[in-house]
């Protein structure tokens, strides 16, 4: 037995309590009030204790959710703020716009014209997005037309040399506005071609008398 352990006893009959758990007198049968209020008062305790702490737990859970959505709304915000669909938009035209230019670069550079006329021409609407479009469309003009320039030129076909003057100027005037080579890529060789050509078709038909209709077409 504990040194100073205070043992229970009896209020009514005085012996001593050696079972400090029981609830009644072993000797007299008198009800242990003490130790029985104690006992009840544990229990009590146990059950207030067990209590708060399931209260306790929805509050947890409250603050996990609120603090779950706050973060939340932060994260959408800034997805917002930074323009985060517009630059997810942006990246997949940039790509897109890649894959049409690496499409007409790999013709060109094969001299594949069929391929390139497809993309040019064909598939207009889906190519012309792409910032290199007119460089390509113009070194395909310079492939195609200037033959068949001097062919309707020998056959004497006058709407057919006009027709192909039309088409080459109206390409040679949009780099009349600046705004052209803000926008689209152009190649130094290929724009100095072009210029060549359209001077070259201009001598011939004002050599054939051809000045007003020409001039007609470009205005």
């Amino acid at each position: 037995m504990e040194k100073n352990r205070r043992i229970p006893t009896c209020s009514n009959c005085g012996a001593a309590i050696s079972e400090p758990g029981m609830a009644f007198c072993p000797y007299c049968g008198r009800e242990l009030i003490d130790l029985s209020r104690e006992k009840t008062d544990q229990k009590i305790a146990q059950v207030q204790k067990a209590q708060a702490e399931t209260r306790a737990v929805p509050k947890k859970l409250g603050l996990i959710a609120a603090v779950t959505l706050f973060v939340l709304f932060v994260l959408f915000g800034l997805f917002f703020l930074f323009d985060v669909p517009g630059k997810i938009r942006d990246s997949m035209a940039q790509g897109e716009m890649d894959d049409l230019s690496r499409d007409l670069q790999k013709a060109y550079q094969k001299e594949d014209w069929d391929q390139l006329e497809q993309y040019l021409i064909d598939e207009c609407e889906d190519y012309i997005g792409a910032p290199d479009y007119f460089l390509y469309r113009t070194a395909w003009f310079l492939h195609t037309f200037p033959p068949l320039f001097d062919e309707a030129f020998e056959a004497d076909d006058t709407e057919e040399m006009l027709w192909i003057y039309q088409t080459l100027a109206e390409d040679y005037n949009m780099r009349s506005d600046d705004i052209f080579f803000q926008i689209y890529e152009t190649d130094e060789a290929i724009e100095a071609a072009l210029k060549e050509e359209v001077e070259r078709e201009t001598e011939i038909l004002m050599k054939e008398g051809l000045e007003d209709e020409m001039y007609k077409l470009r205005r």
